[in-house]
């Protein structure tokens, strides 16, 4: 039952630093995490350790102190738990989190200003998504924060400030699952501004300069490309190797060599290459038919290899062909 008590505490410390770690790498997909940027979790480490010990009290010892959380909610507040106080765990930790909610919010602005309004509009919903969630994490700390206050100077729990915390988790939930754009956003990160959405032909897998000129990788070349096998569902490594008379393992080094990708790539390339030469016709049947007939077995694995290979995901890439066309 104390442990029930205490692990929100536990959740609250690391919360923060969670939610910050996610948005910096949403935000900046090719900054590779250095050491220093994991002292962030120096001061939730230290906070959770302090209350651990409480988790090896005897029954008699937690009973005692449940007994006496009952008789004055206070209690928890001036009485030691483990290493350390509630009273220090409990207003350290929520100050923590706000400053945490803060700081991430103003990384979310900081880095829209300095990416400049193409990278805005063409990551909108994953921006609005990052200030929604980071928002309601702020929002939830401050809530906590005026909870411990008013337990501390009036004994009073105040239900009003736990509903509204539940009334904004319900809330961001719903938002996430029925807003398809944040779910296509998420299975990678934001597109850099430098980076840019690639015109079509560039999708598609060429030659390496080194084998351009080479006769047999240009023959290879053609007949995948005229053949289009890999627009059957079932088409995979074993298929292609029986369909050009190679080992498998012979024909993945193959195509490194002559691409410089690897099989799964050079295949959902030109799958996405085939979905986009549709476009024109989008509107005549929905996403998902394009989808199937491009070789693309599931939703899933069709917004992950967009996603990568366009740099946004389908719906916003649609959006703007129509307003374009």
């Amino acid at each position: 039952m104390l442990f029930i008590l205490r692990t929100p505490n536990i959740i609250r410390i690391f919360l923060p630093v969670v939610l910050y770690w996610y948005v910096r790498q949403m935000l900046l997909p090719s900054m590779n995490a250095k050491v220093m940027h994991y002292w962030h979790f120096v001061f939730p480490v230290l906070l959770t350790i302090g209350v651990m010990p409480d988790l090896f009290l005897s029954a008699v010892e937690k009973t005692a102190i449940l007994d006496h959380y009952y008789a004055q909610n206070k209690y928890f507040i001036s009485t030691p738990m483990g290493w350390l106080p509630s009273g220090f765990v409990q207003p350290a930790s929520i100050l923590f989190g706000i400053v945490y909610g803060v700081i991430t919010l103003f990384l979310i602005w900081q880095t829209k200003l300095k990416m400049g309004t193409s990278y805005v509009h063409i990551n909108k919903q994953s921006l609005i998504w990052l200030n929604l969630l980071s928002g309601a994490i702020t929002i939830y700390f401050l809530l906590q924060f005026y909870q411990y206050i008013n337990l501390f100077l009036n004994n009073s729990f105040d239900p009003p400030s736990q509903l509204i915390k539940c009334a904004i988790g319900i809330s961001l939930f719903t938002y996430f699952i029925t807003t398809p754009n944040v779910q296509e956003n998420m299975d990678g990160c934001i597109l850099p501004k430098e980076k840019g959405t690639p015109t079509i032909p560039e999708i598609q897998p060429d030659l390496i300069l080194a084998v351009a000129s080479d006769m047999e990788a240009i023959a290879f070349d053609k007949k995948m490309k005229t053949d289009q096998a890999y627009l059957s569902p079932d088409f995979d490594l074993a298929v292609m190797a029986k369909l050009v008379d190679m080992p498998p393992a012979k024909l993945s080094k193959q195509i490194k060599m002559y691409y410089g990708i690897s099989f799964a790539e050079y295949i959902n390339r030109l799958r996405i290459h085939h979905f986009l030469q549709q476009r024109s016709s989008f509107d005549q049947y929905t996403l998902e038919t394009y989808m199937y007939q491009s070789g693309f077995t599931n939703r899933s694995t069709f917004y992950v290899a967009f996603k990568k290979y366009v740099g946004v995901n389908p719906s916003f890439y649609l959006k703007e062909i129509s307003q374009s066309s």
